[in-house]
């Protein structure tokens, strides 16, 4: 019986890692890779689909640690949907059902091209105004109201020379 206790002490179960398990995707050769893959059209959770890489935290390490690689190759996948827009316009038939098919697949490249890349693809004008600008004023303000404008201030005074308060008014260069 101590013989059998004995043997039993012997024999030493592999210890089991504890925590979290290494991650064997996160290299710059993996980063380069899903760049590449980016470029050709890919998005980004379909290459993790097909890795079977978890999407959020693969967008996370690339916004932290690549971000400036990650941007530049949003914007070449835009580039690369522009030049599929071309194809599918060309290759179209003339058959009603094929163009609005077509159009759709357009305006879906075309939406998703603003918001890859909104400067050069975006719908949006931006107007940029820079300099200075300086305005002059002698003091004097001239209008001509009009009858609501009047009635308006009429309405306003009324009440204020009904509650009793004082009317007048001064100009004292401050607004």
């Amino acid at each position: 019986m101590v013989n059998e206790m004995a043997k039993e002490k012997r024999t030493v179960k592999a210890k089991k890692s504890v925590g979290r398990p290494k991650v064997k995707w996160k290299s710059k050769a993996n980063a380069d890779r899903i760049f590449a893959l980016m470029q050709d059209g890919k998005s980004l959770r379909q290459i993790c689909r097909e890795n079977g890489w978890p999407h959020s935290t693969v967008l996370a390490w690339l916004n932290s640690e690549f971000s400036d690689q990650y941007t530049q190759a949003q914007e070449r996948r835009a580039d690369y949907y522009f030049e599929e827009i071309l194809e599918i316009a060309d290759s179209c038939p003339a058959d009603k059902e094929e163009v609005a098919a077509a159009k759709l697949r357009i305006d879906t490249r075309k939406w998703i091209m603003g918001r890859m890349s909104p400067k050069k693809y975006s719908d949006r004008v931006n107007v940029d105004m820079s300099g200075e600008t300086k305005v002059t004023h002698d003091g004097t303000v001239e209008f001509t109201p009009t009858d609501m404008a009047i009635s308006r201030l009429d309405e306003i005074i009324g009440r204020v020379v009904g509650t009793g308060k004082d009317t007048s008014m001064e100009d004292t260069g401050k607004e």
